[in-house]
């Protein structure tokens, strides 16, 4: 609550908005379907727990309890989005073009 907003430090970035960090468990390519089948599924399980659900929503997250290609899509869109915003706001010191991100 005591940090600043991001768009004092950067105010082009009101253009990204909404945007943020998020939390995510990964596996490395190459895991085995089976051992992400069972992954996934205890994590979707949790996820829709209600002690979780309400410890997040009292920490301002929202749960967006993605797998698979879905998450795959996230994650590229949120990095093109978060690579260009800095870019587009002076705070990058490289460009993102230079390392083959696309802007979006």
């Amino acid at each position: 609550p005591e940090a600043p907003a991001i768009t004092d430090a950067l105010p082009g970035m009101a253009e990204f908005l909404p945007w943020g960090p998020f939390y995510g468990v990964f596996v490395k390519n190459g895991t085995p379907d089976d051992v992400v089948a069972t992954m996934t599924a205890a994590f979707d399980t949790a996820a829709q727990s209600e002690t979780f659900t309400t410890l997040m929503a009292n920490r301002g997250n929202i749960v967006m309890n993605m797998s698979g290609q879905e998450a795959v899509d996230f994650l590229a869109k949120w990095q093109q989005v978060t690579a260009w915003a800095l870019q587009d706001t002076g705070a990058a010191k490289v460009s993102p073009e230079d390392l083959g991100i696309a802007r979006p």
